[in-house]
């Protein structure tokens, strides 16, 4: 049988095609272009058996439930962090962006316990997560693109772009750039080195959209690569909703 996950970020959405747990195929969009998406003709409605949609980004949510409701006849679930079957231990469990929830518990699955999650999108968040204590919360800090909107608050810079450039940088696009570049890197290994020292078996694992090669070529730690860690984590709910457990 085949479930859809729908994985709603801040700037990218991300659909994934499940036979079973299995993620057999993935399409992605920018966010902002939600309204004009149709789910892909290939995924066959009739075999559709479930829909689960994990959001950090309420406006959209409304949409995606009407639009696969419609074209697939099945109700779409919004998984909530206590659907995960984790523990959560922190403060207002159900605060927690559903997310990092969802990463720790498919790396768990796929890795092993203990992990620590480094997601590197809008915002970055490094979580942690064993299979005794569950998810155990992290540290959340931005973005390259929000490094840069926020730079764009200041009087003297009005805009900016992305360039190739080495340290000094001998102009303000040059020198956000550099900043970008080696602040996000150095400031994940920072945040990994308390982490290690705290749980220094724990498997490293990298995911999301700004996992490009000049940052994970600047991450000190050995580490493994998951392209679509959240999305195996919404299979993994929808298989959990199948067995009813």
């Amino acid at each position: 049988m085949y479930r859809i996950g729908i994985d709603a970020g801040n700037s990218r959405i991300k659909f994934g095609l499940f036979r079973n747990e299995n993620l057999v195929e993935v399409q992605v969009i920018n966010a902002t272009d939600a309204a004009l998406f149709n789910p892909p003709v290939g995924w066959e409605k009739t075999r559709i058996e479930s829909i689960g949609l994990s959001s950090v980004n309420s406006s959209i949510n409304n949409l995606m439930k009407t639009r696969f409701s419609l074209f697939y006849d099945k109700k779409v679930s919004i998984i909530t962090p206590s659907d995960c079957g984790i523990p959560l231990k922190i403060k207002n469990p159900e605060g927690v962006g559903i997310d990092r929830v969802l990463n720790c518990k498919a790396a768990i699955k796929l890795f092993g316990s203990p992990v620590i999650v480094v997601d590197i999108g809008t915002a970055i968040t490094i979580d942690i997560a064993t299979k005794k204590d569950g998810f155990k919360g992290g540290c959340i800090m931005p973005g390259g693109e929000l490094w840069t909107k926020a730079l764009m608050t200041t009087s003297l810079i009005k805009s900016s772009r992305m360039v190739r450039a080495i340290f000094p940088g001998k102009n303000t696009d040059e020198a956000i750039s550099i900043g970008i570049k080696y602040g996000i890197p150095g400031t994940i290994n920072s945040v990994l080195s308390v982490a290690l020292r705290k749980y220094p078996s724990a498997k490293v694992v990298l995911t999301g959209g700004g996992c490009t090669a000049n940052i994970c070529r600047k991450i000190s730690f050995k580490y493994t690569y998951r392209k679509y860690l959240t999305l195996e984590g919404v299979g993994l709910v929808l298989g959990k909703f199948h067995k009813g457990l």
